[in-house]
């Protein structure tokens, strides 16, 4: 009995920690951790990843449609002081900063949600493409501060997997202009379209001279 107990207990602390991993699903911890978890708990500061208590900061999560804007971001002191918000910018993936809420330079607010855009660059500035671009290249195309768009809707559910992206709708590091076009639904950024009210009926005669109900 009393081992039916104790292996209960371990599968119960097993399932409690895997479902407090945190993030989307995949997540991994960048370091060597230092205890395994506490059935599913872990110290202040701490979170339970694959049965392990890894440091907040070393937390990594999928890359998702995160992506680095330097060749090299290995050499980047990402917490430095007044390093932080170029290597958000500039290094989000390498720096486990994917999903950070902290604000960027506007130039920078944004993020590619390819990873083919280097070889579309052609379509940047062509009138018939750049609203695309916009939503789904702006960092590569320098269209972060890109306000609006005329070839596509201009608020709704252009991504396809909006109700999976995360905090995309928070994200600094997506821009307002992504938000609104590609998840502007899902964020709630969509203004709900008004009914016009139905003109009143009115009786009429037609060109052959017969009277129909009809509307202004």
């Amino acid at each position: 009995m009393a081992l039916k107990l104790a292996v209960f207990l371990a599968l119960t602390g097993l399932a409690l920690c895997q479902n407090s991993t945190t993030g989307r699903p995949g997540s991994y911890c960048r370091t060597q951790s230092r205890s395994e978890c506490f059935m599913g708990a872990c110290p202040s500061g701490f979170e339970c990843i694959g049965n392990q208590c890894c440091s907040e900061a070393d937390v990594v999560q999928p890359g998702g449609d995160c992506t680095d804007y330097l060749a090299d971001c290995t050499n980047v002191q990402c917490n430095a002081i007044g390093m932080q918000d170029f290597a958000r910018a500039n290094c989000a993936r390498t720096c486990n900063m994917c999903y950070s809420t902290a604000p960027v330079s506007p130039q920078y607010a944004c993020t590619d949600l390819l990873t083919d855009c280097a070889n579309r660059t052609a379509s940047c500035q062509d009138i018939d493409f750049v609203d695309m671009m916009a939503l789904y290249c702006p960092r590569t195309c320098s269209l972060c501060l890109w306000a609006a768009a005329t070839k596509i809707p201009n608020c709704g559910n252009t991504l396809p997997d909006c109700t999976t992206r995360g905090n995309y709708c928070s994200a600094t590091s997506v821009s307002a202009y992504q938000k609104r076009v590609g998840c502007g639904n899902q964020c709630g950024l969509c203004s709900p379209t008004t009914p016009q009210p139905a003109a009143p009926a009115v009786l009429s005669t037609n060109s052959n001279g017969f009277l129909f109900f009809g509307r202004k």
